[in-house]
Order: C-alpha cells, then structure tokens, then sequence
C-alpha cells in the first residue's frame, strides 16, 4: 500500500490540468464551492451556450456528483490547485489496494490475496486514472473504489450477520451509483450470490435483507435524480437521453469493434491475461455449484458483454470489473 500511494503520488504530481476529461470535472468541482447544488461548467455564460453540449454548458449535470463534491471539499480545505483536486482519487485508490487484497482472500486465499493486492497498485491503467491523465479520470476511480467497497460490505454481512453491514453494502452500491450510475447494480447477483454461499440465511432472511440492500440504495442515489430533474429539467432530461445514446448511438467518435474490450484488457492487463481467464472460464463452467467462481465470473462477464454491445466504447468502461 505505501509502494502503491507513492506510485500514486508521482504521477500525480503534474502541475497542470490534463485535457480529457480532468480539465472539465475540475472546473466544475471548483464552482461547486460556491453552491455545491448547482453544478456549473462555465459559472457565468457571458456568451450564448447549448445546453445539449457538455462541454460548453452552463448547469452540468454530464456526471453524477459524489466525486465532484468530493473534490470539490478537497480544494475548499486544501486550495484549489492540482493536488488537493487528485487527493480524493489518490486517497481512494490507495485504499483499493487492501480491499483488493480482502476480496482475494475471500474468494481464494489469502496468497491470491496478496497477488491481487500486488496487481492493483501497479495496473498502469489505475494509476493515469488516478492522476487524471486519460479520459473518465477521478470519476472512474470513484466507481471502482465503491463497487470494490459494496463487495467487502457484502462479504462482512456474509460472514459476521451483522445488519449494519449489509446497510453498508446498499450505502456503498449507492455511493457508486452516484459516482457513475447504473452498472453499479453489478454488484446485487454478486450480494445474492455471496449470501447464499455462507449458508447462514435461510430464503426469508435472505429476501428481507436484499430489500434492505435495494432500499438503502435507493435512498442514497434517488434524492439527487428527482432534485435535477425538478431544478434542471431540459438538461437532466437531455442528459438522461445522452447516457442512453451510449448503448444505441457512436458519441464523439469512440466506438470500436464488438471485441474492442477483450482486446484492450490484454493492454490494460497484461498480453498472458487471455491464459488465465479462458482457464478460469473453464473452472467456473466445470463446477456451475460453486458460488464463488460464479459470482466472479458475472462480475467479469456481464459487464464485458454489455458494454461490447454498446455502440460507445472507451477502456475504462470496464475497469471495475
């Protein structure tokens, strides 16, 4: 973890805002200090702007906003600078690293463990996020953290049958939801699935805490949804559409082949990847009974096809995965 927040720290240091998409989600984090319920880009539109165009828009609502009131709280206490902006991201990603390292231990041992919480700190990938050098930057990390987090929540509730971890869990889903949206529900089969694995919950118990689970979510990302939409409704609205156009429509040019993510994940992973995932494909399909193989396969899976099938395309998409 300290070799990794060290990694973290370098790439981070540059003094300057890097052009996609850190530039925007920093200006709008900025402004948010000022009134942290209206997210602004341009903060006073002197010249006339389409609402349609996030990148020369008046209220943004282009990202859900935990991470932008994050970093927003990072610069109103540390100063509006580069740093105090990556801080959030930096701090988030460090963390990762143990909780890679307890998802590992849960679904193998604690050597896998380790291995897992070795190739978290120095995926490339994770760490430009983190220094916000490539496209989707602070918000992915965002979204990876609290997916990573609902999974341990969901874990510790299995283990310890303690409510108060599976309301952690449905917390986390939320915050992840509010971090980028919906693929965060990636993470409820991976809840059903770990639950009944632990063979601690009989099917009424077990059904009573996953509507705890989704209603505690709900509570966490509704509120901000019907707030846009009754404030901002022309942007929410034309947002809530673009978010859609993703999966029907080629936006700003980034599109690719339907096997564009199983080619990138060679890039972002390693060229070896396609060994040990077609093997583990293989272990997963030889013991269909075995809960935890399948819960990390549909965690691998159904993502991968979703966003295949997607018109738009770009490599973080599947980054929690």
């Amino acid at each position: 973890m300290v070799c990794g927040l060290a990694l973290r720290i370098y790439t981070s240091s540059d003094f300057f805002l890097h052009t996609w998409d850190e530039r925007y989600h920093a200006l709008v984090a900025k402004n948010l200090i000022n009134h942290p319920l209206t997210p602004t880009l341009y903060d006073n539109p002197i010249l006339p702007y389409d609402y349609k165009n996030w990148v020369g828009n008046h209220i943004w609502v282009h990202k859900q906003p935990l991470p932008l009131w994050t970093m927003s709280a990072s610069m109103w206490l540390f100063g509006v600078n580069e740093i105090a902006l990556r801080l959030p991201s930096i701090i988030l990603s460090t963390i990762g690293i143990w909780l890679s390292f307890f998802i590992g231990s849960y679904f193998f041992n604690k050597k896998i463990g380790y291995l897992t919480a070795f190739f978290f700190p120095i995926n490339g990938l994770v760490i430009e996020l983190t220094a916000g050098r490539v496209a989707t930057d602070h918000i992915d990390i965002f979204f990876l953290f609290f997916v990573e987090l609902a999974v341990v929540f969901s874990i510790l509730f299995a283990q310890r049958e303690k409510s108060v971890f599976n309301i952690l869990a449905g917390i986390s889903i939320g915050a992840a939801i509010l971090s980028k949206w919906l693929p965060a529900l990636i993470v409820v089969p991976i809840w059903l699935l770990i639950v009944i694995d632990s063979e601690k919950f009989k099917p009424k118990e077990i059904l009573f805490h996953f509507i705890i689970l989704l209603t505690t979510c709900t509570f966490i990302f509704l509120p901000w949804q019907l707030y846009i939409f009754n404030e901002f409704p022309i942007e929410a609205n034309w947002d809530a559409s673009f978010n859609f156009k993703h999966i029907t429509e080629v936006l700003e040019e980034r599109t690719g082949p339907i096997y564009y993510f199983v080619d990138r994940i060679r890039i972002n992973y390693g060229e070896l990847i396609y060994l040990p995932f077609l093997w583990f494909l293989w272990k997963t399909f030889k013991n269909p009974h075995n809960m935890k193989l399948l819960a990390i396969s549909i965690w691998v899976l159904i993502p991968l096809l979703f966003f295949s099938i997607a018109k738009t395309k770009m490599q973080a998409y599947i980054l929690f995965i």
